[in-house]
């Protein structure tokens, strides 16, 4: 049985987006980590025309190459990712609260808890 028949057998869907949650976080980090790549290309850079070259072209070629590089690592990374994918199921009332529930501090954490009937005229 293949990964995708498993995860589907629990929810209908979640693979597709399990996929689409880990492309664009993916995607998300290593492009901020590439713009932060490109800007100390870019001082780097300003000291190779002291060297006779071209400071535009020399940019544009290391430009170029992260950018391969991110390609690529976005690719491994999705794959890496997608076969450690384990879904996690969660009891119905966890997952998807009643309207007449209201979000509440207890202890450290947060839980839903069922509305009293007072509290729902206010909220109307």
């Amino acid at each position: 049985m293949h990964k995708r028949e498993i995860v589907e057998n629990q929810k209908s869907g979640l693979m597709k987006e399990a996929k689409r949650f880990l492309l664009l976080s993916n995607i998300d980090r290593l492009w901020k980590e590439h713009l932060q790549a490109l800007k100390f290309v870019q001082q780097a850079v300003g000291l190779r025309g002291y060297a006779q070259c071209d400071p535009l072209i020399e940019y544009k070629l290391e430009g170029y190459n992260l950018f391969i590089e991110m390609m690529a690592q976005i690719g491994r990374n999705v794959i890496y990712s997608i076969y450690q994918f384990k879904p996690v199921v969660n009891d119905k009332e966890q997952a998807r609260p009643e309207k007449s529930s209201k979000l509440v501090k207890k202890g450290k954490g947060w839980c839903w808890q069922k509305a009293q009937a007072s509290e729902l005229k206010h909220a109307l």
